[in-house]
């Protein structure tokens, strides 16, 4: 039951995140911070809010309803895209932060997973498998692995395309990504 667990959680939870919300703000901050402390951050609140989904996140998601977290993960995604735009009008910044770049890359990827499909799907597959352990160490992997493929492809563009243009981009696809979950396609 482990094994089938972990893969289940590995497997789903990957496929799942590849070009998810949250992979897009960690290539857009890698772009700007590097691999190294977008990826501390992020692989941090990915353990975070892992271990509230297998141990309490049903509970979270029977007490929240379901168009409250769509709304206000909506409303993150549009305003964080305004945000972007408007930030890429100003001059060519320096690639390092003057803040903390861990810290904000926890705090935008908590933000971003908080009530996400991949959260939700480790409770109901905690739920079906009675693995708590096997699903929080295979949807973790798994969004490690996709948080390191997004930082490393950001870190990439960043030195290849102005950081203007990767705000843009960035900025346009959470727009579109907040418009669309208010909608509910995704």
């Amino acid at each position: 039951m482990f094994v089938t667990a972990l893969g289940a959680a590995f497997g789903l939870t990957f496929i799942a995140e590849l070009g998810d919300k949250t992979q897009i703000a960690i290539l857009n901050l890698s772009a700007r911070y590097g691999i190294l402390p977008v990826f501390v951050g992020a692989a941090a609140a990915f353990v975070v809010l892992n271990a509230i989904a297998v141990s309490a996140g049903l509970l979270l998601y029977r007490l929240v309803p379901h168009d409250v977290i769509r709304y206000v993960s909506a409303g993150i995604f549009i305003v964080f895209g305004i945000i972007s735009i408007v930030r890429s009008g100003g001059s060519e910044r320096e690639t390092r932060p003057s803040r903390n770049p861990v810290l904000t890359a926890f705090l935008l990827v908590a933000l971003l997973e908080f009530g996400d499909k991949t959260q939700l799907a480790l409770v109901a597959l905690t739920a079906r498998y009675d693995a708590p352990l096997a699903v929080f160490l295979g949807g973790t992997a798994a969004l490690w692995l996709t948080s390191i493929i997004g930082a490393v492809v950001g870190e990439g563009l960043g030195r290849v395309i102005p950081f203007k243009w990767v705000e843009i981009g960035s900025g346009v696809v959470f727009i579109a990504f907040g418009i669309l979950i208010a909608v509910s396609v995704i």
